[in-house]
C-alpha cells in the first residue's frame, strides 16, 4: 500500500466519523427538534458531505470516494423524503416539495449514468492502448 493510498483511507475515515458524529448528534442529541426537522438536517448535512466527497472523488479518481459519495446522497435522498412525509404542513406542500425532491434525484441520477457512460469510453479508448508484449 504506498503512502498516498493510505492518507486517502485516513481521510475517508476521518470524514467518515465526523459524519457519523453530526447525524448522531442531529438525530438523537439536539434539543427542541422535530422528527421531520432533524431529518431535515440530517439531510442537508449529507448532500453536503456527499458533495465534498465527490469533489475530492473528482480529484483523486479514488472508486472508494465515488461510493462514499453515492452513499450519502442515498441517505440525503431518504432524509429529505422522510422529512417531507412526517411534515406537519398541509398535504398541498408536501406534495410540491416531493415533486421538486423527485426532480432533483432524477436530474442526479441522469448526471450519474451520463458519467458512467463516458466512464465506460474512456476505459475502451485506454484498453486500445495497451501494448502487448
Amino acid at each position: 500500500m504506498k503512502l498516498s493510498s493510505a492518507a486517502l483511507l485516513g481521510i475517508a475515515a476521518i470524514v467518515g466519523i465526523m459524519a457519523a458524529g453530526v447525524f448522531a448528534y442531529i438525530l438523537f442529541l439536539a434539543p427542541n427538534l422535530f422528527i421531520d426537522q432533524r431529518l431535515w438536517w440530517t439531510g442537508f448535512v449529507s448532500l453536503v458531505f456527499a458533495f465534498l466527497a465527490y469533489l475530492v472523488y473528482a480529484g483523486t479518481e479514488a472508486r472508494i470516494l465515488q461510493r462514499f459519495a453515492g452513499g450519502l446522497f442515498l441517505i440525503s435522498a431518504g432524509s429529505f423524503y422522510g422529512s417531507i412525509f412526517s411534515s406537519r404542513t398541509d398535504p398541498g406542500t408536501m406534495l410540491t416539495w416531493a415533486i421538486v425532491l423527485s426532480v432533483i434525484v432524477v436530474i442526479v441520477l441522469i448526471g450519474v449514468f451520463v458519467m458512467s457512460r463516458e466512464g465506460e469510453a474512456t476505459n475502451a479508448r485506454l484498453a486500445r492502448r495497451k501494448l502487448t508484449p
